[in-house]
């Protein structure tokens, strides 16, 4: 059997290699679960909310993420709300992990994030922004 001799464009976790964590909130369940799947294929951890609340309940469930992936618009709190919250109750993970607002709006607002991912994405550009926001963490030149 011939393996391909196409290169992988994206980074593979060697089996002594902690996978990569990545929490999607996002109140729209099919966006979600689209994310889900690419991710956990591409071989991330990954753990959803629907809300902000539900998040903080998975937050305080889990180790600290190494990627938060936030929705702008939710109904019961916007992104920009959780954030300012997450920064107010767990100010240790603003500081450590890095926030990546998803949007299909045209003006993001500010806040304590490392950039954004504008929806709709198209999934192989969407997957290197997750590897490159996890490279370049919290503190990324990127922050806005």
């Amino acid at each position: 059997m011939e393996k391909s001799a196409e290169p992988s464009i994206h980074k593979q976790c060697s089996p002594t290699q902690r996978k990569k964590s990545v929490l999607i909130i996002d109140d729209g369940a099919d966006l979600l679960e689209v994310q889900k799947d690419f991710l956990e294929i591409e071989g991330f951890e990954v753990f959803t909310a629907q809300s902000g609340t539900e998040a903080f309940k998975v937050l305080n469930e889990i180790n600290k993420p190494d990627l938060i992936l936030l929705d702008v618009q939710m109904d019961e709190m916007s992104g920009p709300d959780f954030l300012r919250m997450l920064e107010e109750k767990k100010p240790e993970i603003v500081n450590s992990v890095p926030v990546v607002f998803l949007s299909g709006m045209e003006d993001m607002p500010q806040g304590r994030v490392v950039g954004f991912i504008r929806k709709p994405f198209d999934i192989d550009k969407y997957l290197e922004d997750v590897h490159q926001f996890i490279d370049l963490g919290p503190h990324s030149p990127l922050n806005y």
